[in-house]
């Protein structure tokens, strides 16, 4: 796709439109340098000033970082889904979402893609869930909090849905800050149980198991949760 010369209003929007443009085309891949600024004057036809706002704009969107020095530049980023956590959390925050409202989405969300990874997991997908699983911290600690969601999150990567898997991560992401916000280091949520059951229903494949189970598990902590959210 060739470059287009911009000379309509909101300049910076439509350099950057064509910049995200080429990254989606593979054209700039993650940790590739983008032109410079002074090619950018060139390539568009619009001002050093109206290069930098785009960039910038790209920076903020978590497409592109901003390296100094002599080899410094703009270089494309690997999208992960913390720039949209990023962008959703401002929205919540002017809100303060709350665990109804987060949890009423996980469950409508997480079972269906608990039974996705049951049907879809490999051998090497099993393999890094019973090694992660093996490595539980000491209980009760912050540590210990982590480890219980990044399951959810390794678990959403056993789907191979790359929609659902950032889905479920921007949703841990709330449920991390709002759990950590919510109770002390010293209490306790969370069984020992409900994970490594979980993980055994994935590894004989049993989808409708694994769905209801992980259903239950979202059903048992959300009274909890809400509980300790009205006390805080």
């Amino acid at each position: 796709m060739p470059y287009k010369k911009v000379a309509s209003p909101r300049l910076a929007d439509q350099v950057k439109t064509q910049l995200k443009q080429s990254i989606f085309e593979g054209r700039y891949i993650p940790g590739q340098r983008m032109p410079s600024e002074h090619e950018m004057v060139d390539m568009f036809g619009v001002s050093r000033v109206i290069i930098r706002e785009a960039v910038r704009d790209l920076e903020r969107s978590g497409f592109v970082e901003i390296k100094r020095g002599p080899k410094g530049g703009a270089y494309v980023k690997q999208i992960e889904h913390d720039a949209i956590t990023e962008i959703v959390r401002d929205i919540m925050n002017m809100g303060q979402g709350c665990v109804s409202d987060i949890m009423e989405v996980r469950l409508q969300v997480e079972p269906i893609v608990a039974a996705l990874a049951a049907e879809r997991a490999t051998d090497d997908d099993i393999k890094m869930l019973e090694e992660y699983m093996e490595d539980e911290p000491q209980m009760p600690s912050e540590d210990y909090a982590y480890w219980n969601v990044k399951f959810h999150r390794l678990v959403a990567k056993c789907s191979h849905n790359q929609m659902y898997e950032i889905l479920i991560n921007i949703l841990m992401d709330f449920t991390q800050d709002l759990i950590l916000r919510i109770k002390e280091h010293r209490i306790v949520i969370h069984d020992r149980v409900s994970h490594p059951e979980i993980l055994e229903l994935i590894k004989n494949k049993d989808t409708s198991g694994t769905k209801e189970l992980f259903r239950k598990h979202l059903e048992d902590l959300l009274p909890i949760m809400k509980e300790l959210e009205n006390t805080c």
